[in-house]
């Protein structure tokens, strides 16, 4: 009997080919963007962990201000502090260089006198080759490279390159080189060393430091030490472990994670969708076979197993293959998260070489198998059901099983309820598990209402195509209505395929439409003047003297010069925005969503109050008039509240407050948008080659005017949805995989009808006609309930991926361009799918047609 039941699906295989690899390629799409995205989700945090950790060192303790810098006066309480065995302070810089193609390189300042013994196992200094150690520290200009870097460059000792440095381009010389070991194995080996003493100075800090790396003795508990510095330095810095820094990291860029993570789900739920079709079509094209099996008496067991064991082998077929495919993708999903991580956030991490974890491949291939298990259980229960008297005729027109009853109906519409309520009152607390059942729900009863809608579409088509396409069009209706069970598993699959399409343009839409809202109104300046490509960068600034010149100008009418930083908010990072407030209101008068401008403008001004974002309101329920209390390096700072703004930089919210007040608390008077209102008339290219002449010999300066600022936050958000829209894409083809698929079967169904139409006169063009205006029938059908279904799941991804996650509270904006570039492309796409079914009926011979069983 098991030997039978092989045969048979064999045979299935072999006969339709096509089929067969829809189904595969449905669950290895599944497993290949959800195992990429995964992966290089997880690369990228380890990669950030990694860092952290190789550049602390032995070090067991982190003394730290956030993103800001502080006093290397704290360097002797840490010291003094018992039981603290090394403290050495560093300085972080990540800078252009003359180097190959502006290559960035990270340089470190470190107290070369000492022994450096927290860096001892990192920084090899056996393989530290300074020839003249003497010239290395009392020279301001010597820095040290790793090796990789020397050999990527040429470099060798005496070498000069020149770095933008906040006191202008500077030319260093290379006075050593180290090998790889720990902190020279970090941003792919571009690393250099300087003194501390060179370091501050070059890079702005004065007396300043980024942190301090500390290891505890052994007679001392890393959490006695951690506790006891704790009540030592000012109650403004943080003292937290490597790892927890790491962690830190991670949450920064945590919503751009769950936002790949929710459409690398989404991707499995498309999968399911389409290995349930093609399971559907397969026990369509199977049911005389099952009838004949069960008249001569295979249990129902047994052939429920068969399309099990089947799905299992294509499962396992499949998840190996996605498992593969995800795992080349990893790479490239790698490089697009690490360049948006970089840009967006100011998190510079080099993602290197994706490693294969075998824990999670084994996951994702577990789940594909489980997907496909979910998706065959419906078909295979359907098969063992079927009623061998009534499927040796055609099952189709007998018992068309999946007519709209009224409970299929009322379950439908209970499902799109609970799924849009869901979404609507659900909280972030629930799991993001749960809050992806909201849209599964969704689609699953929309999936239920097929068959309904295939009536309602069925009835309003055929008066209109018998109007435009005459017999042929009524025809090819009539065909596609009378085939439910085929027809509703593919449109089905299109359904799920195009409503992603749909609801993840919506999102992206959404978000735009948000962003350039708010962009018109808190970045309402003539010109914008940035000291880096990035978003937010934490090493590149202007010095307050450049930005003063810039400001001075005679075409400047107003300007308002922006600090751009973070601090820690119950042990979040959130943005810090430094605005010289009364420039920023004049700059930008209709700023505030929330709260009476004018009041707003004279208590910030005053560094009386602060304003916050709506989405910091959201997420930390704080409203108007409530004090904020911010910790800075020069002691805590508690604001009220005296406005509110929609603003999207931050998932955990930004803080807005006047830039006098900044300086005194954070002792730091750099610069990183300077924003501009002209005088009228102002040529604004001459202008930009003032700004230009003015940074030439010190740094670089990227000008905006406010339209081409907006372009390129567009071309950032576009890499920001690289992935998603590649996603789209692929949903695309499979859905036209699966169109294709479902009109060779029914050319196949219906071979001895096509003889008869023939045999009665009809001609081959009108055969071509009538199956491609059945495709196309289909095909819109499915565009409709896509747009339908795309657009409460775009509701869903704006409330749960977009509100939950990330805290902004957007209007969801339905693509209608996308829509109607879908309606041509959809069209075209059934003629495809169904001209090689076409051609294949047309070239069939009478009697050939006629005989055919």
């Amino acid at each position: 009997m098991i030997g039978a039941l092989a045969s048979i699906i064999l045979r299935d295989w072999r006969a339709h080919k096509l089929r067969l690899s829809l189904t595969i390629v449905g669950v290895s799409l599944g497993v290949a963007v959800y195992f990429a995205i995964h992966t290089a989700n997880a690369t990228l945090a380890g990669s950030l962990n990694t860092t952290v950790e190789k550049l602390a060192g032995k070090a067991t303790l982190q003394i730290v201000a956030g993103d800001a810098d502080f006093s290397l006066d704290v360097l002797k309480l840490v010291r003094d502090t018992p039981g603290v065995e090394a403290a050495e302070p560093v300085v972080e810089a990540i800078v252009n260089t003359s180097l190959g193609n502006r290559q960035r390189i990270l340089i470190l300042g470190l107290d070369t006198a000492s022994d450096l013994a927290i860096y001892k196992s990192t920084l090899d200094q056996g393989n530290f080759i300074v020839k003249n150690p003497l010239a290395f520290s009392s020279r301001k200009d010597s820095i040290a490279v790793t090796r990789t870097l020397a050999d990527r460059f040429g470099l060798k000792d005496g070498d000069k390159f020149t770095v933008d440095a906040k006191t202008g381009k500077t030319d260093l010389t290379v006075r050593g080189i180290f090998e790889e070991a720990g902190i020279g194995e970090v941003y792919d080996g571009n690393v250099a060393v300087m003194d501390m003493a060179s370091a501050q100075p070059l890079f702005g800090n004065g007396n300043r430091i980024d942190r301090i790396d500390v290891a505890n003795s052994t007679d001392v508990s890393i959490d006695q030490l951690e506790k006891d510095l704790r009540a030592r330095v000012p109650g403004t810095l943080d003292v937290i472990r490597p790892n927890l820094r790491g962690q830190h990291l991670e949450n920064t860029i945590s919503a751009m994670h769950a936002a790949f993570t929710i459409t690398s789900v989404l991707a499995l739920t498309i999968a399911i969708f389409i290995i349930f079709n093609s399971f559907s079509i397969s026990v369509n094209q199977r049911w005389r076979d099952t009838a004949i099996l069960r008249s001569i008496g295979v249990e129902r067991s047994n052939i429920r197993r068969m399309f099990i064991v089947e799905a299992i082998i294509l499962g396992l077929l499949g998840s190996a293959l996605g498992v593969g495919i995800g795992f080349a993708m990893a790479q490239g999903a790698l490089k697009v998260v690490a360049r948006v991580t970089s840009t967006v956030y100011g998190v510079e991490t080099v993602g290197g070489t994706v490693g294969f974890d075998w824990l999670f491949g084994l996951q994702a291939f577990v789940l594909g198998v489980a997907v496909s298990l979910i998706s065959v259980w419906l078909p295979a229960r359907a098969a063992a059901g079927l009623d061998p008297a009534v499927a040796l005729r055609n099952v189709e027109i007998v018992n068309p099983t999946v007519r709209a009853s009224r409970v299929r109906i009322v379950l439908g519409l209970l499902l799109i309820a609970a799924g849009l309520v869901g979404t609507r009152f659900g909280t972030p607390n629930v799991g993001s598990y749960v809050q992806m059942a909201y849209s599964f729900a969704i689609q699953c009863g929309v999936i239920l209402l097929l068959p309904k809608l295939l009536m309602i579409g069925a009835a309003l088509m055929r008066p209109a195509a018998g109007f435009l396409f005459g017999p042929e069009g009524v025809i090819a209706v009539e065909n596609m209505a009378r085939s439910p069970k085929r027809t509703v598993a593919t449109v089905g699959a299109i359904v799920i395929g195009l409503a992603f399409v749909f609801s993840t343009a919506a999102m992206i839409h959404s978000q735009k439409a948000a962003i350039y809202h708010s962009m018109d109104k808190v970045l309402a300046a003539d010109m914008l003047i940035t000291s880096s490509e990035q978003l937010h960068s934490r090493t590149q600034h202007f010095p307050e003297t450049t930005a003063r010149r810039i400001s001075e100008l005679d075409e400047v009418l107003v300007s308002n010069e922006v600090r751009v930083t973070s601090t820690y908010f119950d042990g979040l990072e959130v943005t810090l925005l430094a605005h010289d407030m009364d420039a920023y209101f004049a700059v930008s008068p209709d700023l505030l969503d929330v709260g009476d401008p004018s009041a707003a403008r004279l208590l910030t001004s005053r560094g009386e109050g602060l304003l916050i974002s709506k989405n910091f309101s959201l997420r930390w329920n704080v409203q108007m008039g409530d004090t904020v209390a911010i910790r800075a390096p020069g002691g805590e700072l508690s604001l009220p509240v005296v406005g509110m703004l929609d603003y999207y930089r931050s998932e955990y919210g930004t803080l807005f407050l006047d830039r006098e007040l900044y300086k005194r608390y954070w002792q730091d008077s750099d610069v990183d948008y300077i924003f501009i209102d002209l005088k009228p008339g102002t040529n604004r290219d001459a202008f930009r080659d003032k700004v230009q002449a003015i940074v030439a010999d010190t740094q670089r300066a990227f000008i905006y005017t406010h339209e081409e600022y907006k372009a390129w936050v567009t071309k950032l958000l576009d890499q920001f949805f690289l992935l998603m829209y590649i996603q789209m894409i692929v949903a695309v083809l499979v859905a036209a995989i699966g169109l294709t698929n479902t009109m060779l079967i029914s050319v196949a169904e219906r071979t001895r009808e096509i003889g008869v139409f023939r045999a009665i006169g009809g001609l081959r063009r009108q055969v071509i006609k009538m199956i491609i205006l059945e495709s196309m029938a289909i095909a819109l059908i499915g565009l409709a309930a896509g747009a339908a279904t795309g657009a409460m799941n775009a509701y869903f991804l704006v409330k749960t991926a977009v509100k939950v996650v990330a805290g902004f509270d957007i209007r969801l904006v339905f693509p209608y361009s996308v829509f109607l570039i879908a309606v041509p492309v959809v069209v075209l796409l059934a003629v495809i799918s169904a001209w090689l079914p076409a051609i294949r009926a047309a070239r069939l011979t009478v009697v050939e047609a006629i005989g055919y069983e």
